[in-house]
């Protein structure tokens, strides 16, 4: 480990896709001991890893265009002052450490920095071993949803993202499964391989596994137990946030046929969970 970290106390939560992370932010955002940055999903993990381009000078300048948007009527100038800030660290170079450290200058008296990328869960074990060595204090959520549908909505979300949605519109059930096929869905939806990952790198103190279920049967105990995962205290999350939907992917079936097709991967996938010790909720059959 290297004699002076250069993280101090770090939040990760990686996953999975479509599994409640924008519920989670939601909710977190609001605890004083959790510092968010501008952005939920900065991705800096992964493109360090696997992918330097997404963080590239055209993609973060494509990015800042949406972060510098204000309504010149309603904007509060001392907040916008605070964003221009950020926004101007956002672009600054090298993306190195240094750059992810400055993107949270106004963290204040917050202990815990937090950055909620999907992509994470990506990461080779040989980077988490990396990132544990470089941070004092690390804790990294991971949450489950049911394979089948996490991949259904996956499908739906990306398809929204793209203006694409109409495809559904007349794809059939064999041409919906070379869909999941061709892209990432299934590698989203590994989470034996993303925990194997996990667990081989860091001490079990580190890491937190749980289930989407809990979001919608026990809101207040799955943010409860996070809070003891950080060691912060608890708060009082009012109603309507703990009962807000956020983020969701657009209302449509399960074509018929689909979930059959599917039904290898996501066995091999509860069984797996099992044999680590994790047991899915009654729900995941």
């Amino acid at each position: 480990m290297t004699s002076e970290p250069v993280f101090d106390h770090l939040f990760l939560s990686v996953g999975a896709m479509k599994a409640g992370t924008t519920w989670l932010y939601d909710v977190m955002n609001r605890h004083p001991d959790i510092h968010f940055s501008h952005e939920k999903e900065i991705h800096y993990f992964y493109a360090q890893a696997l992918r330097p381009g997404l963080l590239s000078d055209r993609a973060r300048m494509r990015r800042a265009k949406g972060y510098l948007a204000f309504d010149p009527e309603v904007s509060h100038a001392q907040l916008l002052q605070k964003r221009v800030a950020w926004v101007a660290n956002w672009l600054k170079e090298p993306v190195d450490d240094a750059w992810f450290n400055g993107l949270f200058v106004n963290r204040g008296a917050a202990r815990w920095i937090a950055d909620f990328s999907n992509l994470n869960a990506l990461l080779p074990g040989t980077a988490w071993a990396d990132i544990h060595a470089r941070t004092r204090r690390l804790r990294v959520l991971y949450t489950l949803r049911e394979p089948c549908d996490r991949l259904w909505s996956h499908v739906r979300f990306h398809l929204k993202m793209q203006g694409q949605s109409h495809l559904l519109d007349g794809w059939n059930t064999d041409e919906i499964f070379n869909h999941i096929q061709q892209g990432d869905y299934l590698e989203h939806t590994d989470y034996l391989a993303a925990i194997t990952r996990l667990r081989t790198a860091l001490p079990d103190d580190c890491l937190m596994i749980d289930f989407f279920d809990r979001i919608g049967g026990d809101p207040r105990g799955f943010v409860a137990d996070i809070e003891r995962f950080l060691d912060i205290a608890p708060q009082v999350v009012p109603d309507t946030i703990v009962s807000r939907v956020v983020n969701p992917s657009p209302a449509r079936p399960m074509p018929a046929g689909l979930a059959e097709r599917l039904e290898p991967f996501v066995a091999a996938q509860r069984e797996g969970l099992r044999r680590m010790g994790l047991a899915p909720p009654a729900s995941w059959g």
